[in-house]
Order: C-alpha cells, then sequence, then structure tokens
C-alpha cells in the first residue's frame, strides 16, 4: 500500500479592507484576530505542507518561497524522532500559496488514481483537508480539488483513502482529545513541539525564520508516522 502522511502550517491572510468584520469575529470567540484566521479555513494561509512517501520513505516540503526573506535549501535536516539518523527532507519552491497549492494538489490526485493508496493525517479531517479545500476555491485551483472532496466525504467510521489518527486514538470522539505530541511522547519518541509549535508559526514566518517553520513541519509528519506505525504495529 503506498501511503502518504502530511501536514500544513498556516498564517492569517487578511485583506485590509476585512479586518474589522473578522476582528469580530475573533471576539466572539475570545481570541486575538491573527490566531482566528490562521485558524480560520478560508482566512487560513497555507504557509507549508510537508509529505512523507511510504514505504519509499521520500520526505519532501512544499514551501511559499514569497514568504522566505532569501533563498531556501534544496534540503533540510529533520530529526528522526526515534534516536536514529536524520530525515533529509527535499524543500520544493512554490512561487505564492496558489502554485503551492497546485503543486500540492497535483500530488493528491496522482496519488488517489492508485486504488492501493491512502492519506495519514493528524486532526486533518477537523482542520488541514478543510483549510486546502478552501484555500483552493479562494485561489480558483483545481487540482487536488476533487481528491480532498473525495478525502474529507468518505465514510469516517470506515475510512479507507484517509485515515485521521486524531480519530483513531479517540475511537471517533467518545474518549478525551489530546494532541500530537502526548502520544508520540507516550509511545517513546520524540516531541515535535520541542523547538515549535502551531501558535509560533505566524511570529516565525513574520520574523523571516520561514525554514524553521519547514522543519517544523516535516517533524510533524514524521511523528505522525511513528504513531502510525505504532498503533497498526507495523514498526519493528
Amino acid at each position: 500500500m503506498s501511503t502518504l502522511v502530511f501536514d500544513i502550517e498556516t498564517i492569517s491572510d487578511i485583506a485590509p479592507d476585512y479586518r474589522a468584520a473578522v476582528e469580530k469575529l475573533a471576539v466572539a470567540r475570545e481570541w486575538t484576530i491573527d490566531r482566528y484566521a490562521a485558524l480560520c479555513p478560508p482566512l487560513a494561509r497555507v504557509a507549508c505542507i510537508a509529505a512523507l512517501e511510504q514505504p519509499s520513505g521520500i520526505l519532501q516540503v512544499f514551501a511559499d518561497t514569497t514568504l522566505a526573506t532569501g533563498p531556501l535549501d534544496a534540503t533540510i535536516e529533520v530529526e528522526s524522532g526515534d534516536g536514529g539518523a536524520n530525515h533529509s527532507a527535499e524543500v520544493l519552491p512554490c512561487e505564492g500559496e496558489a502554485a503551492l497549492l497546485e503543486a500540492f494538489g497535483r500530488r493528491l490526485d496522482l496519488l488517489l488514481r492508485n486504488p492501493n493508496s491512502r492519506v495519514v493525517t493528524y486532526s486533518g479531517r477537523g482542520f488541514d483537508l478543510p483549510v486546502l479545500l478552501h484555500r483552493s476555491i479562494a485561489h480558483r485551483v483545481g487540482p487536488g480539488r476533487r481528491s480532498i472532496e473525495r478525502l474529507l466525504n468518505e465514510n469516517r467510521f470506515r475510512p479507507q483513502l484517509h485515515v485521521d489518527l486524531l480519530e483513531s486514538v479517540t475511537a471517533f470522539g467518545a474518549t478525551g482529545r489530546w494532541p500530537l505530541a502526548a502520544y508520540a511522547i507516550g509511545y517513546g519518541f520524540r516531541s515535535p513541539k520541542d523547538d515549535m509549535d502551531g501558535s509560533q508559526v505566524s511570529e516565525a514566518v513574520a520574523a523571516g525564520r520561514l525554514p524553521e517553520v519547514l522543519k517544523y513541519c516535516a517533524g510533524d509528519v514524521i511523528a505522525t508516522a511513528h504513531v502510525l506505525a505504532r498503533i497498526e504495529n507495523t514498526d519493528s
């Protein structure tokens, strides 16, 4: 079976004319305007997407180069999380968010043409996939749209195309919801949040530290793959 484990990182994207309107929405949740926008699917700009293909072990990061302050390295080194050798991730430069969405959308379309394939996320049904769908709609990006809709509309209790590990570890919401890092640590792996967490992504991008965000995103994907392997008892 071909498996693609992926994760996204987002920042707020609000046109100046709409900040007051979004602020009213944020106040209702007692959130800052930028936190609200970074987590609301139609308002959350995708800064990068990390994807790990299995069983090949190919790790790639799709990066919006317009958020970078200079040229990005062709590869980044990411800790394995299990004490093994570092993973080398290929950085795929994309000129803007629309180009990023299109590049990853084509990757999804190609994957799902194979009937013996699947996508794995952690909270992808609640966050990553809706963001990718609505940002693709906003940018009028066609590649990947139908694939994302297929993944979202699948019977979540009998997943074939999309395994959302948050649903797996909570018995589809019957038990408490805990972050990916808790399961990674509990299963004996390094926390992917040691150096950064999602709340720091916007600040890091604004400060010109996009490479750190790429590394963090790739680390989340590696941790997700570790949790998946332990749950399915495929690591040895």
